[in-house]
């Protein structure tokens, strides 16, 4: 069931995750610090500063989108948002030390594999990765059905494609020795998923 409730435009099963995962990340660490990359709505970001008021633990997120999505009002006075295309925000992150980080801006295969690519520095070992609409489709074997009407290299305009990044990255098949799957939300009907993953190493 979609809720579009605590986290934004989710599923209960979900949210339940994401609750997993900071109440994971408070024993583990003590505070969550994290980089959201597309925020729109901001329904998971208010979230996310919503647990860490219900669990007693201290938030501080970044936030990648356009300027368009940035949050008005701001959700804490610490909250950083950086107004770019993802491709690029990563060169005005600051420090590492980072805990968790969530994927669901552009879900086209390039973003999903640079988003990865180019954040996942800043994790922590023994922190996540946390990619959004990883479902396979209903009736296929792969993504690819609904436009994402961006193609930052060029044309023709990208696909849905989470899952096949994940796949070209090497995540979901094990073959990388610095990241684990941890944990899969699969869907029926083709729409939204999860696939958690945590850091192991430093490479």
């Amino acid at each position: 069931m979609v809720t579009g409730g605590r986290y934004g435009f989710m599923r209960d099963v979900e949210e339940a995750l994401l609750d997993k995962i900071f109440d994971t990340i408070k024993g583990k660490f003590g505070e969550i610090r994290g980089i959201e990359v597309g925020v729109m709505g901001a329904g998971t970001t208010r979230g996310i500063y919503q647990r860490g008021k219900e669990i007693g633990c201290p938030v501080q997120l970044v936030g990648i989108d356009f300027e368009q999505y940035r949050p008005n009002p701001t959700p804490d006075p610490d909250y950083e948002f950086i107004a770019q295309d993802s491709m690029d925000a990563f060169r005005n992150i600051k420090g590492k030390g980072y805990n968790f980080l969530f994927v669901d801006g552009c879900h086209c295969v390039n973003h999903s594999m640079c988003d990865f690519l180019n954040y996942s520095p800043f994790i922590v070992v023994g922190g996540y990765a946390l990619f959004h609409d990883t479902a396979l489709p209903k009736d296929g074997v792969e993504q690819g059905q609904w436009p994402q009407n961006h193609s930052y290299a060029g044309t023709p305009d990208s696909v849905l494609g989470v899952r096949e990044g994940l796949k070209k990255l090497g995540l979901l098949q094990g073959y990388r020795s610095d990241w684990q799957l941890v944990e899969e939300i699969p869907s029926s009907d083709g729409l939204m998923g999860m696939c958690l993953f945590q850091k192991l190493k430093d490479l």
